[in-house]
């Protein structure tokens, strides 16, 4: 009865046919060394000379009846080629960003139309028979399953950049994919690695938005856009090093942006990251450490407080939860969850928080650090325990049952959601179809007795969205004090502090240094993060 309520079914879609010549904006800016392997999808008809017709594909809110931006595939019925949009922005598996009017000349035969928008609605689909030949004109209603902003949810993409395309290809791509994917704020980040950065477009939109409009101008549509910037080191061009941070909303660049000779091509390892965290932070910079759990100076940072929250899945698949936001929550830290796409919006991922009222970057940060998110490319979550919700502390005196709730509804299925206790799976229930797309609902009581952390998240494996991507979704978590103590598990901090020294030693090993005060700034970093460590263990017993 409940998710009937939440999730209302239905889809409708509209084939009407009619003369219409509105023609769509300029081509592709995708280029054959960002391609994904959609060609091998595309029909062998296409790569001869055949009869095309003309088709107006129109996008339409399905309640409302506004236009609105979305993303499109069109196939061949006859043997499921994927059909070009060259006109069109193009992203994976075969889908195209799209404005809410666009027209395109496609094969004359039988074709099927998909359409979807962001993470909340359905994918509408429409057959056209198209071998006659004539102009026609595709209307795909697209209905919302879920209602993010109604509810009080605003998302956001924390890491991105553009490369290897003009300056004019890259405003059109920001222009147009964020609003198709229904993303509410995004943050364009500068980074430098010599000689690649030539290509990083990004880079000089970052550079001229932190002195003039140009961050007003790209937010004049439904999309925010505000500055940010990679702070990194590598040993090597790939390889790993200290590690990478995010930087957003900042007035000026911390330099240097990148360090070091394995990214730069020459002076020293001599500068750790924290030196350039602590400018942004004074700064009033948000701090997000990038990659899960790359690179070596991570736990020092965390341990020291000098983070703000944590990405995981921002730029790949790499690594799990238990590498880092599990571990450093079982000795008791505050870690909120975040994420976004680093090199373009080849995924749906995403952070949201609740932010009431207009949209602002500053706003929308401090929800984020106070760990109010979950992060997703699919499944949209709420969970509750009694009246506390994500981000929130319960302190109890005495043992207490607590009730516990949880939602989630997607696009495609996620296959089930799980509570978390403290890293471990305490329950969990499967989706089931809810109209043209998936739902999941648990209530479950459970006894609190001890310190712990509570989330809600889908398993990893096996589910993948549109985009051939692994589906992910976790929320941050609700902390539980128990009698004033927050969950400490020994095991994990003795195993955090031989990850330091091992950093140490291979620091020790890789590192350019000029001078020993080089050498002795960047040691402090990882010995304070020691000394903290230890003396939790002191203070637990050990």
């Amino acid at each position: 009865m409940y998710i009937a309520q939440m999730f209302p079914a239905g889809l409708i879609v509209v084939v009407s046919c009619c003369l219409h010549t509105e023609v769509a904006s300029a081509g592709n800016p995708r280029d054959a060394s960002d391609t994904d392997g959609v060609s091998g999808g595309l029909s062998a008809a296409l790569q001869k000379e055949e009869q095309t017709v003309r088709v107006t594909i129109r996008l339409v809110d399905a309640d409302t009846d506004a236009p609105v931006h979305g993303v499109v595939r069109v196939t061949q019925k006859s043997d499921g080629g994927r059909v070009r949009l060259p006109k069109l922005i193009e992203r994976r598996n075969g889908w195209y960003t799209t404005v809410p009017v666009v027209t395109v000349s496609l094969p004359a035969t039988v074709l099927t139309f998909e359409a979807l928008r962001g993470l909340q609605t359905e994918t509408a689909r429409v057959e056209m028979d198209a071998s006659a030949g004539k102009d026609q004109t595709v209307t795909l209603r697209l209905k919302r399953f879920y209602n993010a902003a109604d509810r009080g949810w605003k998302n956001g993409n924390t890491h991105l950049h553009i490369m290897k395309r003009t300056r004019e290809e890259t405003e059109r791509y920001l222009r147009e994919v964020p609003e198709s994917d229904g993303l509410d704020l995004v943050y364009l980040s500068h980074l430098r690695r010599i000689p690649d950065e030539k290509s990083y477009v990004s880079n000089g939109i970052v550079e001229q938005g932190l002195s003039d409009d140009t961050f007003t101008r790209l937010s004049a549509g439904n999309v925010l856009f505000r500055p940010g910037e990679e702070h990194r080191h590598n040993f090597g061009r790939g390889g790993e090093g200290y590690g990478h941070v995010m930087l957003l909303d900042l007035v000026k660049l911390i330099r240097p942006v990148s360090i070091g000779p394995g990214i730069m091509r020459s002076g020293t390892d001599g500068i750790a990251l924290q030196r350039g965290i602590r400018e942004a932070r004074r700064d009033g910079a948000t701090v997000i450490w990038c990659h899960n759990a790359n690179g070596f100076e991570d736990i020092p940072n965390w341990v020291t407080g000098t983070l703000d929250a944590q990405n995981i899945f921002d730029g790949g698949n790499r690594g799990s939860y238990r590498d880092s936001f599990y571990r450093y929550l079982n000795i008791g830290m505050r870690i909120p969850f975040s994420t976004g796409t680093d090199w373009f919006i080849d995924d749906f991922s995403r952070v949201y928080v609740p932010l009431q009222g207009k949209l602002s970057s500053n706003a929308w940060l401090k929800q984020l650090e106070s760990g109010r998110s979950f992060i997703t490319n699919g499944p949209l979550l709420e969970f509750s325990v009694d009246d506390y919700g994500v981000g929130d502390t319960l302190s109890l005196s005495d043992a207490k049952e607590v009730r516990m709730t949880a939602k989630a509804a997607g696009r495609v299925d996620f296959r089930c959601i799980e509570l978390v206790r403290n890293g471990k799976v305490i329950a969990a229930v499967n989706t089931g179809p809810a109209g043209g797309h998936y739902a999941a609902m648990l209530d479950e009581s459970i006894l609190l007795d001890e310190p712990c952390w509570l989330a809600l998240r889908t398993p990893l494996e096996g589910a993948k969205n549109e985009f051939d991507q692994p589906i992910y979704a976790h929320t941050s978590p609700i902390y539980v004090d128990f009698r004033n103590r927050r969950p400490f598990r020994p095991e994990v901090a003795l195993n955090l502090v031989s990850e330091i020294e091992d950093s140490l030693q291979i620091v020790r090993e890789k590192a350019v240094f000029a001078k020993d005060p080089e050498l002795q700034s960047v040691m402090e970093v990882y010995r304070t993060g020691l000394r903290i460590l230890r003396q939790k263990l002191r203070d637990h017993g050990q």
